[in-house]
Formats: C-alpha cells, sequence, structure tokens
C-alpha cells in the first residue's frame, strides 16, 4: 500500500479512537439533558450511540494491532481538525442563525466559550497521549508472541526447520 494512503489510514485510526473518547463524557456531560429525551427509546438510542461506540473502542485499542505515533504531529492534525469543526459550528450560526450546540453560544455564554474551545482542544491531545501511554503500557505487560509481520515462531526439534532457518 502506497505510504500516502498508510497515513491517512493511520489518521483515521487515531482519529475514530481520540474523537470517540472526547465526544462521549462531551455529550454525557455537557449536552444530554434528560429532561429533552423522555421516555426508553431515546435513551437508549444515545446509550448506543454515544456510549457503545466508546467500549469497541477500547477493546480495539487494548486488543488491536495499531499503535498511536508518538509523534507530535498527529495530534495537532486532530486538533486542526477540530478547529475546523468549531469553524464549522460559527459559520452555520452565520448562514442559519443558529448554532449546532448551545454550549458553544457566545451571545448567551461569554467567555466561557474560550475556556470549552481550549478545553476541548487540550482534551484531544491528552487523550491521544493518555492512550499512547496505555499502549505502551499493554505491549511492556503483554508483549505480543507473534506479530502479523513476522513469521510463524519454527520448532527446532525436526530438520526441516533447520533447512528453513539457513
Amino acid at each position: 500500500m502506497p505510504r500516502t494512503l498508510q497515513l491517512f489510514h493511520w489518521l483515521l485510526f487515531e482519529s475514530v479512537v481520540v474523537f470517540a473518547m472526547l465526544i462521549t463524557p462531551v455529550f454525557w456531560a455537557v449536552l444530554y439533558d434528560a429532561d429533552t429525551y423522555v421516555g426508553g427509546e431515546h435513551r437508549w438510542l444515545n446509550a448506543s450511540v454515544h456510549a457503545a461506540n466508546l467500549g469497541c473502542i477500547l477493546f480495539d485499542v487494548v486488543a488491536g494491532s495499531m499503535v498511536l505515533s508518538p509523534h507530535w504531529i498527529h495530534p495537532a492534525i486532530l486538533v486542526f481538525v477540530v478547529a475546523l469543526y468549531l469553524a464549522l459550528a460559527y459559520l452555520n450560526k452565520a448562514i442559519n442563525g443558529w448554532f449546532t450546540y448551545n454550549f458553544i453560544d457566545y451571545d448567551r455564554h461569554h467567555w466561557m466559550v474560550l475556556v470549552y474551545a481550549i478545553g476541548i482542544l487540550a482534551a484531544v491531545v491528552l487523550i491521544y497521549y493518555i492512550i499512547y501511554a496505555l499502549q505502551l503500557l499493554l505491549d511492556r505487560l503483554l508483549p505480543p508472541k507473534v506479530s502479523l509481520s513476522s513469521p510463524l515462531p519454527l520448532s527446532s526439534d525436526s530438520d526441516d526447520d533447520a533447512e528453513l532457518k539457513a
């Protein structure tokens, strides 16, 4: 696979992991209002969309073979994507006259919008490196016996194995 596609695949994986870890707490702490979502169906839908994906992502981080990159440019790209998403929310306000999310309405919350924006951007970087540290810790505690990129280990009790090793 070309290196450019490998980079895009890596960035896609990193964005899915980090944004799922970011969106879930933001939704449940800031956006979710129990009075708005009356009934079991709405609560089940929100739990399915905003909580189940976190479980799947955590499983992928723990059991998967992809590791986040330690290079600073990767979380910087994710911060840029979040900043573009925030700019899109303000563009929506300018065009349609309403905000996608109430907590970024500067007419209501004034300086708290800046606190939210900086907090979310900092959370992207913090979540990124926490997941990276978790993956390093898992690799140290549970080193893989066989990787997909290396051949299976050969037993040494066969004459054929000696020929294969030579």
